[in-house]
């Protein structure tokens, strides 16, 4: 009977855990939907790359840098790990990114960089911690990669060549970035805090100089309503908000079953890029997205292809 007593909190706790990992991996679905879009308006218009990236660091940092020196968030990490945050989900990640964007359509930027993610994650989970997934998530890898090609697929065979390759390697070479970000912020357990100090404050003092003194910029010529936009969009949601739910997923869920989550993008994207961008989706994209839900359901568990060996195995 104590027994029972003293289980039951514990495991209410560990369902609210659960809740609050499932809910910040959906707030940055959303967010980084919207990263794909914006960021695509952005590179593609007045500002160039450099102008997109010095303001996602300098406006995210004047915002977090109260909350940072309040809290200390620098306390308990090392060199070592600030330059690995750093280096994994700070400004490489972001010029790849960008830069990807200026060359290659917003669909392929949701395929590469959210969609290719659980195959990294993955991939790095295994090579380095040993972890093995079940054989209904090793399935919904698969269809999910199946899935986000399909919805790539008009993107790539209407390019007619030109440097749309190079945004794809360039998106490639951004997520295996992010995913071993992925993996050491689970193994390290970093705090939100920690994060934000070292992908967003660290980023910022060493690139910002660089930007304002040698970089090519387009700030002064740029419309006041495109700084205002990617400012608050850049500045506030990828360096600040989806960082902080990103950790908080990772650390509750996993970044196997954060990355599934993140898998969904490409839907997303495809849908918002239908009013803003003006792309609407063809046969294959539809299907491929039908595709990537079904892939993200035997990834998550939710329908399970070896649920009676799990029973059994109990």
């Amino acid at each position: 009977m104590l027994k029972m007593l003293w289980s039951q909190p514990l495991a209410n706790k560990n369902h609210r855990r659960k809740l609050l990992g499932l809910a910040a991996a959906v707030s940055v679905l959303f967010f980084w939907t919207g990263w794909i879009v914006i960021s695509r308006l952005g590179v593609t218009s007045h500002l160039t790359v450099y102008d997109v990236t010095g303001l996602r660091y300098s406006i995210g940092a004047a915002v977090a840098l109260p909350y940072i020196i309040w809290r200390r968030a620098w306390r308990g990490l090392t060199p070592g790990r600030i330059l690995v945050l750093t280096s994994t989900s700070g400004v490489p990640y972001a010029l790849l990114s960008y830069f990807g964007l200026t060359y290659a359509p917003a669909a392929h930027g949701g395929v590469f960089l959210n969609g290719c993610l659980p195959i990294f994650t993955t991939l790095f989970g295994w090579l380095w911690l040993g972890q093995k997934g079940r054989f209904s998530q090793i399935v919904g890898l698969g269809i999910i990669l199946i899935g986000v090609t399909l919805v790539g697929y008009e993107g790539f065979v209407s390019s007619g060549g030109g440097m749309t390759w190079l945004g794809d390697v360039l998106f490639l070479a951004a997520i295996a970035l992010f995913a071993v970000f992925m993996v050491v912020n689970r193994v390290w357990t970093i705090t939100p805090g920690q994060v934000i100090f070292a992908v967003t404050i660290v980023s910022a003092v060493f690139y910002i100089p660089v930007w304002l003194l040698w970089l090519d910029s387009n700030l002064t010529a740029a419309p006041v309503s495109e700084i205002l936009l990617q400012g608050a969009y850049q500045g506030l949601v990828p360096g600040v908000l989806g960082i902080s739910c990103l950790n908080i997923a990772v650390r509750h869920i996993g970044a196997r079953v954060t990355s599934v989550f993140l898998s969904a993008v490409p839907v997303l994207a495809a849908l918002a890029a239908i009013p803003i961008l003006q792309e609407m989706p063809g046969l294959p994209a539809w299907i491929g997205m039908v595709t990537v839900t079904v892939g993200i359901l035997l990834a998550l568990g939710i329908v399970g292809l070896d649920q009676n060996a799990a029973a059994a195995s109990e």
